[in-house]
């Protein structure tokens, strides 16, 4: 799926994989206390592991103006789920906002199970808004 957006500096394309792409490294930036996921709670290991390209651990679509986003990710046994959350939702918000130069609306964070030895299942689904797009991007 492609993503097309109209700006004042032009128009920008790109494909669900670069969502993907900028996803996983938020995920990678809460060192190890989370891990990519499917949306049936698959662990991810990487890009080409198991044949799994970074487009199958985000959900996305425009609606209003903004880029709704869903993430799914493993969280690491004894890990706090919302300092994890909140960690990814901050570096996702602000990687894809600056790539992209398009408004994130809606981020859910979906948590598909606690990584130990063995996954145990979990759907833990965690939304954040955006706030409102004047702020979101100041003057440059």
């Amino acid at each position: 799926m492609f993503f097309k957006e109209k700006t004042d500096r032009g128009r920008i394309r790109y494909g669900e994989n670069i969502i993907g792409s900028i996803a996983r490294r938020a995920i990678e930036a809460t060192d190890g206390r989370a891990v990519p996921s499917d949306v049936k709670g698959r662990q991810l290991r990487g890009e080409g592991a198991s044949g799994a390209a970074d487009d199958a651990i985000v959900d996305a679509a425009f609606k209003d103006d903004a880029l709704n986003v869903t993430i799914y990710i493993l969280v690491r046994f004894g890990s706090s789920v919302t300092k994890v959350c909140e960690d990814i939702d901050r570096a996702f918000r602000a990687e894809a906002s600056h790539i992209t130069g398009v408004g994130i609306g809606e981020l859910t964070i979906s948590v598909k199970g606690l990584l130990a030895k063995n996954v145990s299942k979990r759907n833990i689904e965690v939304t954040t808004h955006a706030v409102p797009r004047e702020s979101a991007h100041p003057e440059r």
